[in-house]
C-alpha cells in the first residue's frame, strides 16, 4: 500500500503494536461497507457474511457452469481499528464494483466477543507474492523500529497465535448481538 488513507479518527495501530505484536483487550474491530451497517446494527453480526454479495458471486458461478458452493465464514476481527479500516475499504470497493453503488468503509467497534481465535486462512495472504495487508503490516514493523517477524519463515510452520497477534486477524464463529456493536465515529470536539 503506497499510502495511508486511514481517517485520523481511525490510526491506532502503531499505538497497538510492539515487538511482541498488537496488543489485545476485550475491545475489537470489524470492517465493512455502508450498505451492510443498517442490518448489522440491527440484527447482530452474524457468520457467512454479505448475503448480496455471497448471492452475485453464486450467480456468477452457475452462469459459467462451474459448481455453486456454501459459505459459513466467521465474523472476522482485529485489534485495531486502522487495520478493520483496510477491510472496510475492501468490501466498499467490492460492492460498489458488483451493486455500482457508492458505499463508503465503515469500522464497527465490537465489545467483548464470547471468543476471539487466531486466523490461520491469513497463511494465504502470507504466501501471496506483494500482498497489500501484508505489506502494511510490515511497514507498521519497520516505522516501529521492529522486524517483522516473517522474514526468513515459512508461513505454513508459523504458530496459530501469529495470525492473531503479529498479523491482527482474528475471528469469532459466534455471532455477536447488536447490542455489543457501534459504529466508530469522529470524537466530537
Amino acid at each position: 500500500m503506497s499510502e495511508n488513507i486511514t481517517p485520523d479518527f481511525l490510526q491506532d495501530a502503531d499505538a497497538l503494536l510492539s515487538e511482541n505484536g498488537f496488543a489485545s483487550s476485550d475491545v475489537w474491530y470489524h470492517g465493512t461497507a455502508s450498505g451492510l451497517v443498517d442490518g448489522i446494527m440491527q440484527n447482530g453480526l452474524k457468520g457467512g457474511g454479505d448475503a448480496e454479495t455471497s448471492a452475485r458471486t453464486q450467480g456468477t458461478l452457475a452462469t459459467i457452469g462451474n459448481r455453486q458452493f456454501e459459505s459459513n465464514d466467521p465474523i472476522f476481527l482485529t485489534q485495531s481499528k486502522e487495520l478493520a479500516f483496510f477491510w472496510a475499504v475492501r468490501k466498499a470497493h467490492t460492492r460498489n464494483l458488483y451493486f455500482q453503488t457508492k458505499e463508503f468503509p465503515v469500522v464497527i467497534r465490537v465489545t467483548a466477543p464470547a471468543k476471539v481465535s487466531p486466523d490461520t486462512g491469513a497463511t494465504a495472504l502470507m504466501l501471496e507474492p506483494g500482498n497489500d495487508y501484508v505489506d502494511m503490516i510490515r511497514k507498521l514493523y519497520e516505522e516501529k523500529g521492529f522486524s517483522f517477524p516473517d522474514d526468513k519463515t515459512n508461513p505454513l510452520t508459523l504458530p496459530r497465535e501469529f495470525y492473531l497477534n503479529n498479523l491482527a486477524m482474528g475471528y469469532s464463529a459466534d455471532a455477536i448481538p447488536a447490542e455489543k456493536l457501534s459504529v466508530v465515529v469522529p470524537a466530537k470536539d
